[in-house]
């Protein structure tokens, strides 16, 4: 018996399976994320709310609340330019969400909500950044040390330690 004709039939047959099966699990595992974003309402990323809100409180949590109170100060005079950006964000995000979950997919809209979704996010971080790097500068050096420690050690339970 020929055992090399035997293997690459067995991996042409491997092959042949694990193409699709790869591509219906993530497309499982999109749907379901984008169901758990559509039913969601906080992970639209909304300020105060969401995941950006979740981001900041976890960040303040780390400050003295002298620097928390800098730090939200910045926030609370540029929330209406970044309310804005982040109204646009969420409601790519719902879109994207919704051509993903969708009965009938259509990757053509599904690529057009996922390029909106990528102009509203670049136009959020645009709008977003000059009030975090504005907002940092009230915070004092040592409360911006410990925001680092405090990162570094959420990296690393993500992570595991960093190689020196």
């Amino acid at each position: 018996m020929d055992t090399t004709s035997s293997n690459d039939t067995q991996h042409a047959l491997w092959r042949r399976l694990a193409l699709p099966a790869s591509l219906l699990l993530n497309l499982f595992l999109i749907a379901l994320i984008a169901g758990f974003m559509l039913h969601n309402p906080e992970a639209s990323g909304a300020p105060g709310g969401g995941q950006l809100g979740r981001a900041l409180a976890n960040f303040e949590s780390h400050l003295s609340p002298q620097d928390a109170r800098a730090f939200n100060s910045v926030l609370a005079r540029d929330l209406p330019r970044t309310s804005a950006a982040s109204k646009k964000l969420a409601a790519a995000r719902v879109e994207l969400a919704r051509q993903v979950a969708a009965e009938k997919y259509d990757p053509e809209a599904t690529r057009q909500a996922l390029s909106a979704w990528r102009v509203s996010w670049d136009g959020f971080m645009q709008d977003f950044s000059d009030t975090l790097v504005d907002g940092l500068g009230q915070v004092s050096p040592d409360g911006r040390r410990q925001l680092l420690q405090a990162a570094e050690k959420r990296r690393e339970r993500r992570l595991g330690p960093s190689i020196p």
